[in-house]
């Protein structure tokens, strides 16, 4: 779609925006990790600080009100990992939705989305089988096709890391363009047909290069602005818009160029570098209202200006490629290269080779047993790789596994066996995740990952054969050595997880607690990748319950008997059948092997039960924390202080029982008693406590949000929130307004006008306008 911009420079910033899986492979749940607090984990800590920021970013009035809230993604260029995409719709739907969103909006404002694909799981594809290559390629482009309603021009490849065989792949996958690191070109074509070697700050930025792989073909690559992008992630540009559109102005200005355009992680604008978001919401504005560049995309740019020239890549160390965060070509993601990240002086990287060395004798040994399986259970009428490549709708969400397999009319007795072997194909693939070799030791969080995921493999496999894949593959492990002494190895990791809980016995002590600690309304039927099919009470302390796992369709019958003891705690003796020896096996599951994250949904099972306070009650105790408030004020006693710690948990109890107990009175009608609940612990409560009170009414204000969102505004509801709002700001309550802002920015903006029908609803606007910090402009 061509357009008429004038004098105007095309500009183009593109953000990567992904996270490796981080999922506990044996339940398909992110565990609470402790460095990310006060989130659950990593995945949850970006995503406020940059995915949704970047979905909904405020621009503010010089008051400091919310004068619009942007959607980011319109008009940058970006990629989504797939497994990070994956996540956001089961976790964060609206969030998810925006990001599809702006690429449609996009398309209809310029032919080509902004959107781009990326090879599936981050893996470092220079160093991949060729096999493999093509499999994180099609997943990539598969997932992207689903989520986007559209096929895929361009690919981001992991750390921009390529070579020639790469190159030749993505071509034969049909992917029309890439973005490189301008250090990653070697020599560029002149206008006379020569080659010119060049260094990464003399690269042409304002101008796509055609790159040829090792049969010939050809592919389009953009190299990115060098300073531009060493501003935006390391230089701090992202605190003052102003002198960031000045910056571009410059260069603009000095090399009279049509196209200026840069990559960068996408966590940058928000996460990185707090607030980032808002900064690019506020360039977007001066950019949209300026007369010196438009906003466009690589696939409209590319339509207009085709590659004419030719450039030629460095071929990196031991000729294996290039990449764009390793000056040594991709050898940090097999060597100590030298590159690191952090770490302690002394420090180095000599566990990266070994590491490698044991996963690809691990995946050539998965890799030989999935061939020979699948051709031995479909007589060799199925291609192993057309299984495999395909399997990407299954992993992304596009069909169950039991569907996918009747394609190839796969025997449900059978179905099983083969669900097994693919999704230890997938956890093969997850073990080369690149986050495992970035940092700089064996002992964080992200090696520590890949090596039980390809744990999980091992086990899956290990049933296919009679050798002992475990034996040698530890041994291997074992020369990864941790800077710590404490971490150990490679093999002292591997056997941590190799020790952890079964799957299957975990979610079954998970569905028992939770159908003995539950009300009706928080009764769960899935747990990770686990479905609960069918749960007995055989008597008082002994439970039965089948479970199924959805990724291998393996099903367990499980018995339960409960040892309860105040000293001792909880205890479940649980028998199951062992996976590999088909054997009836014993696990022993108490309160100490409870994970984290799993411990705080028991909590908030108990505390629902325990707050569930009816209106009548909540009344009676308003009051008599009312008379304890008049008659205390000048009485020193110890019966006092203990029924001031009485009280204030019986305060929160109610607090919170407003919102999880059916309501029986209309709201006016409680007002009272909860100022006289909250008046009580503003005065006499402490920090712990204050923020007890800001959670209970934020999480109210966001599920009333979430409501307005999925079902549209009406009076009734936006007359509720209005209350709650004010309770808020009379009482001094520190609640998020964030997911309320969102929910109403329509309506205050106006794009929804069918719900400004009577004078009552429009002032209704007017005053949640008010309430939720928008300005009078918006």
């Amino acid at each position: 779609m061509k357009q008429d911009n004038g004098t105007k420079s095309a500009l183009i910033l593109h953000g990567h925006f992904y996270q490796p899986p981080r999922e506990n492979p044996l339940v398909e749940i992110i565990p609470k990790q402790e460095s990310a607090k006060p989130y659950h984990d990593w995945n949850e800590k970006i995503f406020d600080d940059c995915y949704r920021a970047n979905a909904f970013s405020r621009y503010l009035d010089r008051y400091g009100l919310v004068r619009d809230i942007v959607n980011n993604y319109e008009y940058i260029s970006f990629n989504f990992g797939p497994t990070l995409l994956n996540w956001l719709e089961k976790y964060h739907k609206a969030t998810y939705d925006k990001i599809l969103e702006a690429d449609r909006h996009s398309v209809e404002r310029l032919g080509y989305g902004n959107a781009i694909a990326q090879a599936y799981n981050h893996t470092i594809l220079p160093l991949g089988t060729k096999d493999d290559v093509e499999t994180q390629i099609l997943w990539g482009l598969e997932d992207f096709e689903h989520r986007f309603k559209r096929k895929a021009h361009g690919m981001w490849l992991p750390e921009t890391a390529v070579n020639t065989s790469v190159i030749s792949q993505l071509v034969e996958a049909k992917v029309s363009f890439i973005i490189l690191s301008p250090w990653q070109c070697k020599a560029v074509e002149t206008d006379n047909g020569e080659f010119k070697e060049v260094d990464g700050n003399e690269i042409p930025f304002d101008q796509p290069f055609i790159l040829q792989g090792d049969d010939g073909s050809e592919i389009t690559a953009f190299f990115y602005h060098p300073d531009l992008a060493s501003s935006i992630s390391f230089g701090h540009m992202l605190r003052d818009a102003d002198a960031m559109y000045d910056s571009l102005k410059v260069i603009k200005e000095r090399k009279g160029v049509d196209l200026i355009h840069t990559a960068t992680d996408g966590e940058i604008y928000g996460h990185h570098e707090p607030f980032g978001d808002m900064a690019l919401a506020a360039l977007i504005r001066k950019v949209n209202e300026g007369n010196s560049f438009y906003f466009t995309n690589y696939m409209a740019y590319l339509e207009e200006h085709p590659a004419t020239k030719k450039a030629i890549l460095h071929s990196g160390e031991d000729n294996k490629g290039s990449s764009w965060s390793c000056s040594h070509g991709v050898s940090r993601w097999y060597k100590d290269c030298g590159c690191h990240t952090g770490g302690e002086k002394g420090w180095n990287q000599k566990w990266r080779t070994p590491l490698r060395v044991a996963f690809e004798y691990l995946a050539e040994k998965i890799d030989r047993l999935f061939v020979e399986q699948i051709k031995l259970i479909y007589k060799n009428k199925v291609d192993p790789r057309i299984l495999l490549n395909g399997y990407g709708k299954v992993i992304s969400g596009m069909e169950d596994v039991s569907t996918y397999l009747e394609g190839f009319n796969t025997p449900p007795s059978d179905k099983p066996t083969v669900a097994k072997l693919l999704e230890g194909q997938r956890m093969k693939h997850y073990m080369f995740t690149s986050c495992g070799w970035f940092f700089s030791d064996l002992g964080g969080i992200e090696p520590r990952q890949n090596i039980f995921f390809a744990t999980r493999a091992m086990q899956l496999y290990q049933h296919f054969t009679k050798e002992s894949l475990e034996k040698e593959f530890l041994h291997l492990l074992s020369e990864a050595k941790s800077n710590r002494r404490s971490d150990g190895n490679g093999r002292t990791i591997a056997n941590h997880y190799l020790q952890k809980v079964r799957g299957e016995v975990e979610a079954a002590a998970y569905f028992l607690m939770n159908q003995r600690f539950s009300r009706k309304e928080d009764i769960k039927s899935e747990y990770g990748k686990y479905l609960l099919k069918a749960f007995n009470q055989i008597d008082e302390m002994e439970f039965a319950c089948e479970v199924e796992d959805s990724k291998t369709l393996k099903k367990d019958f499980i018995t339960m008997d409960v040892l309860a003891d105040i000293l001792a705690g909880y205890t479940l003796r649980i028998e199951s059948t062992d996976p590999l020896s088909d054997k009836l096996v014993v696990d022993t599951f108490t309160t100490e092997d409870i994970p984290s994250r799993m411990m705080d949904e028991v909590y908030s099972w108990i505390d629902h039960s325990l707050s569930r306070i009816s209106d009548e009650e909540l009344k009676h105790i308003a009051t008599s924390i009312r008379h304890y408030s008049l008659i205390s004020k000048k009485v020193n006693s110890r019966a006092k202080e203990s029924m001031y710690i009485e009280n204030m948990g019986t305060c929160l109890r109610a607090l919170r029982s407003l919102f999880t107990t059916p309501d029986t009175l209309p709201w006016e009608a409680k007002k009272e008693s909860i100022s006289h609940l909250l008046g009580f612990i503003q005065r006499r409560g402490r920090t712990y406590e204050h923020e007890i009170v800001d959670k209970i009414f934020t999480d109210e204000i966001s599920r009333v949000a979430n409501l307005i969102t999925t079902n549209g505004f009406n009076y009734e509801m936006g007359s509720y929130l209005y209350e709650l709002l004010e309770v808020v700001a009379k009482q001094k309550i520190k609640a998020s307004l964030t997911v309320a802002q969102e929910a109403l920015y329509p309506y205050i903006k106006g794009t929804n006008r069918d719900n400004y029908k009577t004078p009552l609803t429009h002032t209704l606007i007017e005053n949640l306008q008010r309430s939720l910090n928008f300005s009078p402009e918006s």
